[in-house]
C-alpha cells in the first residue's frame, strides 16, 4: 500500500512539474517570464524555467537580485528531458553544459 501512495504522489509530483516548466532561451523570455505584469500587486508566480546558466556564481546572484529567483535544481542526467543538452546561457551568451531549473520564491 505504500508503494502505491509513494507512485501516485510521484505521478502527481512530475505531472506537476511538467505542466509548469517553460523552456526559456533568451534574456528576453527569462525577464518576461519572472517580471509581474502588476509592479503595485505583484501575481503569485507559480512556474519553473528551464534555462542555460553558465555556471556563475555571479550570473546567479544577479538573477536573484533583479527579480528575486533563484536556481531550484541542476537536473542530473536524464531527469528532466533535453536539461543535458550544451547550449548558451540566457543572460550572458556564454556557452552552458546543461540547463538548470529556476523559480520565484515567496
Amino acid at each position: 500500500m505504500l508503494d502505491e501512495i509513494q507512485a501516485e504522489l510521484l505521478a502527481r509530483a512530475t505531472a506537476y512539474r511538467d505542466e509548469h516548466t517553460v523552456r526559456i532561451d533568451s534574456r528576453e523570455e527569462f525577464y518576461a517570464f519572472f517580471t509581474p505584469k502588476n509592479a503595485d500587486k505583484p501575481e503569485i508566480h507559480g512556474g519553473f524555467a528551464l534555462a542555460h546558466w553558465n555556471g556563475s556564481a555571479e550570473v546567479e546572484q544577479q538573477i536573484k537580485e533583479d527579480l528575486k529567483v533563484t536556481i531550484r535544481c541542476i537536473p542530473t542526467l536524464g531527469q528532466i528531458p533535453g536539461a543535458d543538452e550544451p547550449g548558451i546561457c540566457v543572460i550572458t551568451g556564454q556557452p552552458s553544459a546543461r540547463r538548470v531549473l529556476f523559480a520565484k520564491s515567496y
